[in-house]
């Protein structure tokens, strides 16, 4: 019998292998992966994701493949390519590897570098201008490119329109290849986007090993309870909050649960089997040692407050809410969005933004805030006086967009919204909103501010719902996608807002 059945499970939670539908979305990888797909259907050409081994690369490289996995359902269809472990002796070899990628056909005789660039830039403007299709080319084991491979990418990201590069390239790679990189400033240059992967946090860890044993439990509605408190710190203790290594030794636990006949696993049991698999510990000793004493001093306090029984049941069905807010600003990054950058005034702008292709001030403005009047169009002019002409504004111009406090509440009656992302910039929400799925619920922009959360740019369900319940049952219905993923319900009153948008 397979062992996982032995725990009544119909799945290998702790599978090694890179399986999308076990991959537990952080918010980085959630960030990163919603980046890079904003990024792939704007057209803005090279992309980079590094990370240490074991942090979730090639597992966020199979999800990205997965979101534009049905180009005929795509109203922006998305043809993408994988190569994996590019290690090549010569650029000839490399050029004919892309292009058997690409589905381009090469000639074995008499054919040279020159031949085979020029087919691919034929193969790429049919593609891409002509049948308007989107070309993603992904390379994962990055670091192993070669220095002339650079040189040749660098040579495909010229081939473009004047609105966009024709070729989207995504490379995964670890830390090393961002000191290649450094090599080659006309290489760097052109590089969109850095998304950089880190450890976990303790929070995070948690949370991946939940998620994890509810995918493979027989309800995903429930989550199977094989860790104690101090067992999960141990799985984070000796992992390092690396996703790969987490998974690893939790395989190794899950076993030696089997083998022990145990109910649960505590921090010996996880000490042993990490022994085992000859991991060693990666969080600071003083750093450590302070986590260990807070962990301590919050159970201590919550059978203080709480009672013995109280805490015990909560344990079991989980970590207490408060408990895991605190905890995970201790062990790393917080949970709140962007509270180390909080503003402490009220900002006067919600940010510059660039004039593209096509756009009107008119347009920015009705993206922005839902309609406009006068009295906009007069705040607008004043915070931009270089402008002299609304109605002829020319691309590449940059504008500000002022901040107008208004009193109505938009969850007026205290109505409910789901919010499916929250941004620390105007402009990454506008992306966000342009490449919005047409095939998904509509939204739209909401921004306000608060002096913990400083200025935040809200995208929200457009509709609203009555009570908590009826949002969260929304929440519940909606189709899976990494757009709705991080949806939750939000109402005004909880992230006390002194002032909306309007």
């Amino acid at each position: 019998m397979e062992y996982f059945r032995i725990l009544n499970l119909k799945k290998e939670p702790f599978s090694n292998s890179p399986e999308p539908d076990f991959f537990y979305l952080s918010s980085q990888h959630r960030a990163c992966l919603q980046h890079l797909e904003l990024a792939v259907r704007l057209h803005r050409g090279l992309n980079v994701v590094i990370g240490d081994v074991g942090t979730g690369k090639t597992t966020l490289c199979r999800r990205l493949i997965m979101t534009f996995a049905h180009p005929e359902q795509d109203e922006d269809p998305v043809h993408t390519h994988l190569m994996m472990d590019p290690a090549f002796d010569t650029p000839l070899e490399f050029l004919r590897l892309v292009a058997a990628n690409l589905g381009v056909v090469i000639d074995k005789k008499q054919v040279t570098e020159r031949v085979i660039k020029e087919k691919i830039k034929n193969y790429l403007f049919e593609n891409c201008v002509d049948k308007k299709q989107t070309v993603l080319f992904i390379i994962d084991e990055g670091q192993k490119l070669p220095d002339f491979c650079l040189e040749i990418l660098r040579e495909f990201l010229n081939y473009e329109t004047n609105h966009a590069k024709l070729l989207q390239i995504v490379i995964f790679a670890q830390k090393e290849f961002q000191d290649t990189i450094e090599k080659y400033p006309n290489f760097k240059d052109r590089v969109n986007r850095f998304c950089f992967l880190e450890p976990l946090t303790f929070q995070e860890t948690c949370d991946l090993i939940s998620y994890r044993l509810k995918k493979a439990g027989n309800n995903e509605t429930l989550t199977p309870e094989f860790f104690t408190l101090s067992g999960l710190w141990a799985v984070y203790h000796y992992s390092g909050g690396y996703p790969r290594k987490i998974v690893t030794l939790c395989h190794q636990v899950m076993l030696s649960l089997i083998i022990q006949n145990k109910a649960k696993a505590d921090f010996f049991l996880i000490r042993a089997c990490a022994k085992r698999v000859v991991m060693e510990t990666h969080v600071p000793r003083l750093y450590r040692r302070a986590c260990v004493a807070m962990v301590v001093v919050l159970v201590l306090i919550g059978f203080w407050t709480q009672g013995v029984k109280n805490v015990d049941n909560q344990i079991k069905s989980g970590f207490p809410l408060g408990t895991v807010q605190l905890l995970s600003g201790i062990f790393g990054k917080g949970i709140s969005i962007g509270h180390d950058d909080a503003m402490q005034e009220r900002p006067v702008t919600l940010g510059v933004v660039r004039i593209g292709q096509g756009y009107t001030v008119n347009r920015i403005l009705q993206e922005v805030y839902g309609n406009y009047d006068d009295g906009l169009i007069r705040d607008f002019r004043k915070l931009n006086p270089h402008i002299n002409d609304i109605n002829k504004i020319q691309q590449g111009d940059s504008v500000k967009i002022p901040a107008l406090p208004t009193n109505m509440d938009p969850l007026n009656e205290r109505k409910y919204l789901i919010r499916i992302a929250a941004k620390r910039n105007l402009n990454d929400a506008l992306d966000y909103i342009r490449v919005y799925p047409q095939n998904l619920p509509p939204v739209k922009l909401l921004p306000y501010w608060n002096k913990q959360e400083g200025l935040v740019f809200a995208v929200t369900l457009t509709e609203q719902f009555s009570s908590f319940d009826s949002a969260l049952a929304k929440k519940k219905a909606m189709s899976s996608s990494a757009y709705l993923d991080e949806a939750e319900a939000l109402c005004a009153g909880q992230h006390g807002t002194e002032f909306y948008v309007r």
